[in-house]
Formats: C-alpha cells, sequence, structure tokens
C-alpha cells in the first residue's frame, strides 16, 4: 500500500512539474510571438537612448538630414486594400512632371517608410524617380493586426504597383526597393506570376531567406540545442496559422528568387548580424534571373547606405539603367 502511494505521489509530482514547464513554454512562446507578429510602432526615444549602437545613431542622423528634402517635395497620400480586406497607405512623392519612372519603396519590421526609405530622397530625385514609400500592413499608417514577413506583403506589393499603373499609365516603369523585411517582400515579388510586366528590377537589400531560417538564427544566439529551437519555430508556425492564417516557413524568398521573373540586386552588409551576411549570399546564388551583387565591408543590419552612401548609390543607379 505504501508503494503505490509513493508511486502515486511521484506521478503526481512528474506530472505537476510537466504541466508547470509546459506552461512556462507556452506563455513564452505566445509572448515571442506577440512581440514578433503583432504590430509594434518605432520607439520615438531610440534615438536619444544611450544604449541605441553607433551605427543606428548614424542611420537617425541620415534620415533626419533627409527629413528637409522629403517635406519639401510634393506628395500624394494614397490608399488601397489589401485581398483580405486591410486598409493600406503610402505617401507618393513627385520629383518631376509627367514622369514614367517610379520606386516603390519598402520599410523593415517594426520601422516605418520614414526611417527606413526616406533617407534615399536625395538618391530617387537625383536619378530621377518619383517614389512611393508605403506603410506595410500592421505598420505606421496602414491598418492590420499581423505581421506576416512577405506572405501577404509580396501580394500587398503587387496591388500598390497596380495602383502606380493606374495613376500613371500603362507606360509607367516601376522599380521595387526594400531593406529587411521590405527585402524580402520584394523578393517575393519577383517569383509571383501576378508580377506586373511594368515592374522592371528589385533592389533587395539586406533581405533574409526564409524567415524560419531568421527566426532560428536569432534564437540560435541564447538556445544552443538545435531540437529546441526547431520546437520553438514549429510552435510560432502553429501560432500564425492559427491567428492569421500562415505557415512561417510560406515567408521564403528563398523559393522566389528561383523562378525570379526581373533582374535583382543584392546588397548586404558584411557586418549584419541580424539578418547574416550568408543569407543574402545564398539568395544571390539560388537566384535565376539576371543578378548583381553589392556587399558593404562591415556594414550593420540596413546600414549600408548609412556607411557608403555614394557607392550605395552608384550600383543602384548603373543597375537600374539597364533595364528602365
Amino acid at each position: 500500500m505504501d508503494k503505490i502511494k509513493r508511486l502515486r505521489r511521484i506521478l503526481l509530482i512528474t506530472f505537476s512539474a510537466v504541466a508547470a514547464v509546459c506552461g512556462v513554454f507556452a506563455a513564452f512562446m505566445i509572448k515571442i510571438f506577440r512581440d514578433t507578429f503583432l504590430r509594434k510602432d518605432p520607439d520615438p526615444n531610440e534615438e536619444t537612448d544611450p544604449k541605441t549602437a553607433e551605427h543606428y545613431r548614424h542611420y537617425h542622423k541620415q534620415k533626419r538630414e533627409a527629413l528637409p528634402k522629403l517635406n519639401s517635395l510634393p506628395m500624394d497620400k494614397l490608399e488601397i486594400v489589401s485581398s483580405d480586406g486591410i486598409t493600406l497607405r503610402g505617401r507618393l512623392y513627385h520629383v518631376k512632371d509627367y514622369n514614367k519612372k517610379v520606386v516603390i519603396a519598402f520599410h523593415g519590421f517594426h520601422a516605418s517608410g520614414v526611417n527606413d526609405m526616406a533617407r534615399f530622397v536625395n538618391m530617387y530625385e537625383r536619378q530621377g524617380y518619383d517614389f512611393l514609400i508605403i506603410s506595410q500592413r500592421a505598420h505606421e499608417f496602414s491598418d492590420g493586426k499581423y505581421i506576416t514577413f512577405g506572405v501577404k506583403e509580396h501580394q500587398d506589393g503587387i496591388r500598390w504597383a497596380r495602383k502606380i499603373i493606374d495613376i500613371y499609365g500603362d507606360d509607367v516603369q516601376i522599380v521595387i526597393h526594400g531593406l529587411s523585411m521590405g527585402g524580402a517582400t520584394v523578393l517575393m515579388m519577383s517569383g509571383a506570376s501576378t508580377l506586373p510586366a511594368n515592374v522592371k528590377c528589385c533592389v533587395a537589400d539586406c533581405p533574409y531567406d526564409n524567415f524560419a531560417n531568421e527566426a532560428d538564427y536569432v534564437f540560435s544566439s541564447s538556445i544552443k540545442a538545435d531540437w529546441l529551437r526547431k520546437l520553438m519555430v514549429s510552435c510560432m508556425s502553429i501560432l500564425t496559422t492559427a491567428a492569421d492564417g500562415f505557415k512561417l516557413y510560406e515567408a521564403s524568398p528563398i523559393d522566389s528568387v528561383k523562378h525570379a521573373l526581373i533582374p535583382i540586386l543584392f546588397i548586404h552588409g558584411t557586418g549584419d548580424d541580424f539578418v547574416p551576411c550568408s543569407m543574402g549570399q545564398h539568395l544571390y546564388e539560388e537566384c535565376t534571373s539576371p543578378k548583381e551583387q553589392f556587399l558593404v565591408e562591415g556594414a550593420a543590419h540596413v546600414c549600408s547606405y548609412t556607411v557608403a552612401p555614394e557607392e550605395y548609390e552608384k550600383h543602384f543607379e548603373e543597375f537600374c539603367r539597364k533595364y528602365i
């Protein structure tokens, strides 16, 4: 009888311990899901926070210096509605009359169009492009609750391209230019069968090859067990499927570039410790359309243009000029 009681006690303790561990793990995964996939406005105090890395101070300085020029340009506020009914918003800047060249600019994760893409205003203007700075779903001025890391964003991007064609006419020529998650978005657009022929080329700056790989890479800095990281990524995919109907593995630029329909310029900083340069190299190697690569020595994530603006502009201009 005592043995049975001891066994029951052991089983109860074991079950309680397992339940507690599972509960903590579930709470941890829900927090990661909320921090990653739900909309979150950029921290307005980041520029002055002493913990902000020096290269990002230069990034913000570059943005501040570009704002007067950006704000001096004629601008139209645009809206479209996504395939799942979300209102998306962007700002179309005009650099000259009767233009037929337009850049659609895609910002990165938990950033904003102004933070990421306003920095390019002088480059776009010098090269004679009107440009549309969009707010991706669940960011900045656009509606939406969930971020899908390119799965639905690339479909939104195709709708933005059609909006530009409606405004400028059937002879408009479009460049798609994206940073980080925006870079992944434009790469996924590049392989879409519904991409309008007016989109002539793509510039992808520091994109990930697959968001599941990116999540695994981010987790690897603190979690060394491969099996645990794989479990976490699988759990995240279950949560994204339940919340917004997409699987994590579907955010896969690497699959898109294998059948890309337009030329692509890949840009990456060799000092990128958020989306490693090896992912950009992988994408470049697997791309089957005309392609070029520009690596910026030592540049951190989204900072290639901050570190080497003249070289960046030269590569952008020479590449796009071949197709526009």
